[in-house]
């Protein structure tokens, strides 16, 4: 459990420092066919050095979590962006369709980010 929170803290950190980062014109956003590039500065690398590390706290507190004995099924989704597409996985209809909406906020915002920030 503190792994996990651990993990989230450190997502939104690297997603934060993204920001100021592109913000602030450190670094640079650009679209290659149709896949957003982002280059950059230190900050850009730091907030990459915390995304990928809070994926792997992350995923090896999870892998952790499956073996210990559960009660019940359990449900699982995930939302996979390759480019602007996103690919939708789940266990069941429910966390389909909750991952479909997940999916379809997210690139509204990075639609909005884009053009945001190409664009004004």
């Amino acid at each position: 459990m503190k792994r996990t929170i651990l993990s989230v803290i450190l997502a939104v950190a690297g997603l934060i420092l993204m920001a100021v980062s592109l913000l602030t014109g450190e670094s640079k956003i650009a679209l290659v066919i149709f896949i957003p590039i982002i280059y950059g500065g230190v900050l850009l690398f730091i907030s990459i050095l915390l995304l990928i590390s809070s994926f792997l706290i992350w995923f090896f507190d999870s892998s952790a979590g499956d073996m210990r004995s559960t009660k019940g099924g359990s449900k699982y989704g995930g939302v996979v962006f390759i480019g602007p597409i996103p690919i939708i996985l789940g266990s069941d209809k429910n966390m389909t369709m909750k991952m479909f909406y997940i999916g379809l906020i997210i690139a509204l915002l990075l639609f909005l980010l884009y053009f945001t920030i190409f664009f004004l």
